[in-house]
C-alpha cells in the first residue's frame, strides 16, 4: 500500500459484580494469521471481551480497561496488522479475518468487542461479516469506512491530516507524531498542552515509535465490496456508540451516523474529552462498558 494511500486511510479509521477480584494470570503470545505474526495479551475469566485499538497505538493503550474489566471478564488485546509487536506483512488479509483466525486459535466462538477508532473500524467489520458470534459491540471514538466518499470530510478535519501529510513527506517523523498527538490526544478545540498531560506524552510516544518501527508500510485491510457504510444497516447485535465532544468533527459525524442508521443502537457522549477517551477518563468509560456488558 502506497504511503499517500494509507495516510488518507488513517485519517478516516480514524468502548456492583460478585466475583473473585483477586489477580487472573495473563497469557501473551503470537499468533499466525496469512503472512502476519500477530501478538495478543489476554487476562482475566468469564465472557471474553476483545479490546481493539486505535492507529499508531497498539494493545496497551487499554491498559485501565484491562485492569478493572479483566476481574469480569475474559480480556484479550492484540496488535493489529502494522502496528505493535505483530510482525509480518499480507496486504491480502482482511482485518476481519485477521480477528477470526486470532480468536478461532484461541478457541474462542462468542464474544464481545470493543473498538477505539481504527479499531472500531475493524470492529464494524467484524460483527458485519460474524454477526453470529458477536454478543455485544461498543465503538468508540469510530470512524466509519466509506463516509468520505458519500458525504466528504469537513475543513477542520482535513486540515489535520495535510499537516500531518505534510510531515510526512518531509520525513520528519517527530512532527508527524506532534501533529497526530494534537488532533487525537489533546483534540484541536482544547489549547495545546505541549504533551505535559500523561495522555499526551503516552500518545506522541507510542506513535513516534509506530513509525519509526512500520515506517506507514501499511494499514489494517477493511472490506472495500462493499464497504461498512453501506452495511450497518443490516446490524442486528446490540451496538453503543460512544465518542467525546471535544473530538474532531468527522468523528462526531460519523457516531451521529452510527447512531442513527444500526438498528436499536444507542450512543453516549462523554463531555471533556478527546479521542483517546479511554485514557482520559478510564473509569467513566469502564462503568459504561460493564454497564452494557450487563444489562441488555
Amino acid at each position: 500500500m502506497k504511503k499517500a494511500a494509507v495516510v488518507i486511510f488513517l485519517f478516516l479509521v480514524f468502548g456492583g459484580m460478585n466475583c473473585d477480584e483477586s489477580p487472573q494470570p495473563s497469557v501473551k503470545g503470537y499468533i499466525k494469521a496469512g503472512k502476519w505474526n500477530v501478538y495478543y495479551e489476554r487476562i482475566g475469566k468469564g465472557n471474553t471481551l476483545l479490546l481493539l485499538h486505535a492507529g499508531l497505538q497498539d494493545h496497551s493503550m487499554w491498559a485501565e480497561q484491562v485492569k478493572v474489566l479483566s476481574l469480569h471478564y475474559d480480556v484479550v488485546t492484540p496488535d493489529l496488522p502494522f502496528h505493535g509487536k505483530t510482525t509480518g506483512n499480507d496486504t491480502t488479509l482482511l482485518a476481519q479475518e485477521v480477528v477470526k483466525i486470532l480468536l478461532d486459535s484461541l478457541h474462542i466462538q462468542k464474544l464481545s468487542v470493543a473498538g477505539l477508532s481504527m479499531g472500531a473500524s475493524v470492529a464494524q467489520d467484524f460483527m458485519i461479516a460474524y454477526p453470529q458470534r458477536v454478543e455485544k459491540v461498543f465503538l468508540i471514538s469510530p470512524g466509519l469506512n466509506g463516509y468520505d466518499k458519500k458525504y466528504g470530510i469537513d475543513s477542520l478535519s482535513m486540515n489535520w491530516y495535510h499537516q500531518f501529510s505534510k510531515a510526512l513527506d518531509a520525513k520528519d517523523t517527530p512532527r508527524a507524531a506532534l501533529e497526530f498527538t494534537r488532533a487525537w490526544a489533546e483534540g484541536i478545540y482544547r489549547a495545546g498542552d505541549s504533551l505535559q498531560a500523561p495522555v499526551s506524552k503516552y500518545v506522541y510516544d507510542k506513535s513516534l515509535a509506530n513509525l519509526r518501527l512500520h515506517k506507514m508500510e501499511g494499514w489494517p485491510l477493511l472490506q472495500n465490496n462493499p464497504p461498512a457504510i453501506e452495511r450497518v444497516s443490516n446490524v442486528k447485535v446490540p451496538v453503543l456508540v460512544i465518542d467525546g465532544d471535544k473530538d474532531l468533527p468527522y468523528i462526531t459525524q460519523t457516531a451521529r451516523y452510527l447512531e442513527k442508521n444500526i438498528p436499536g443502537a444507542r450512543r453516549i457522549v462523554m463531555q471533556g474529552v478527546a479521542h483517546m477517551l479511554n485514557m482520559e477518563k478510564p473509569e467513566e468509560l469502564n462503568k459504561i462498558l460493564i454497564d452494557f456488558l450487563k444489562n441488555n
